[in-house]
């Protein structure tokens, strides 16, 4: 892959840039499906700055613990994380999610990144016709998960005070949502997932999903095509070594920002090699990328 000449480029990560304008990052999401940057004086604040700036709706993952009001932490556990995009599996997928390195690992660690776009072109065509129609996500939800998630979805300041009633108003607001209610208030949840999607910001047909994703801080889903057979092990590692062919990594240095387009590039994780105290990764992502608005005035606090 041709790279930028410019300081601060961090080998195997795509369309990189040592700063970059609002122009860089809008052409690097569209070309690449990510973009990464090194940016040395770079805070939570800048980082919180950049995300409300790109997208119109903040959006968060209702098991992650928070770093403020727009950023929240990365942990799942040191095992390798699978390709996916994140939050694959809720009815209101961000369009854009960034990474932001404030401690990185000396070794392992990297984040790896796989253009949907080449996994689809890659795809044998009697897998592709599995997954033309959405297949359905099953899986269970404690009362604390699907209350933190109505609430960020219904702007309703106070977790605790989300009741039933409002979870039925979001069920019936998007579609293809059902649930069955238990005696504890935890809910078996479905959701019907489109595999393959064109919503990113090449208006392209991309394999991106959360199929061979975590369930780090959820209990494992339960996968199945739309004729109800399920999408067992074979399915899911033919998915995996073709995904594995189309797989570069971000080899983290402290300060660097990864801005990926997550309707279009899975994401996952290699092996953490090191005590996880000796690297902070933290997330923040949105939906409604402002392609017309984005500014500059984060680097004003954070520029070198």
């Amino acid at each position: 892959m041709n790279m930028m000449s410019t300081k601060g480029t961090i080998a195997d990560a795509g369309y990189s840039m040592a700063w970059p304008d609002k122009q860089d990052l809008l052409n690097g999401l569209r070309k690449d499906g990510y973009v990464v940057f090194s940016a040395k004086r770079f805070s939570l604040a800048a980082f919180s700055e950049l995300i409300s700036q790109f997208c119109e709706i903040l959006t968060f993952d209702p098991a992650r613990q928070y770093a403020s009001s727009a950023i929240q932490t990365v942990d799942a556990g040191k095992d390798p994380v699978g390709l996916h995009i994140e939050n694959g599996n809720t009815p209101l997928t961000p369009d854009i999610v960034s990474f932001y390195s404030a401690k990185s690992a000396r070794t392992g660690s990297q984040t790896t990144v796989c253009d949907g776009i080449s996994v689809l072109a890659d795809m044998p065509a009697e897998l592709i016709q599995r997954f033309e129609q959405p297949f359905t996500m099953r899986r269970r939800l404690p009362k604390m998960i699907w209350q933190r998630y109505v609430a960020s979805a219904l702007n309703i300041d106070s977790v605790e005070s989300v009741t039933m009633a409002m979870l039925e108003q979001f069920i019936a607001s998007v579609g293809g949502q059902s649930f069955v209610a238990f005696n504890d208030e935890s809910i078996d949840y479905s959701l019907e997932v489109s595999a393959i999607r064109n919503d990113n910001l090449l208006n392209q047909s991309a394999f991106a999903n959360a199929l061979m994703g975590p369930s780090y801080n959820y209990e494992a889903p339960v996968y199945t095509f739309a004729d109800g057979t399920p999408i067992d092990e074979p399915v899911l590692a033919k998915l995996r070594s073709i995904g594995e062919r189309h797989t570069k990594e971000i080899k983290w240095r402290d300060g660097d920002v990864a801005i990926i387009d997550n309707k279009r590039v899975m994401h996952g994780r290699r092996e953490i090699t090191v005590p996880l105290e000796q690297r902070l990764l933290y997330i923040a992502m949105g939906r409604g990328v402002k392609t017309d608005q984005l500014g500059n005035d984060f680097l004003s606090t954070s520029a070198p």
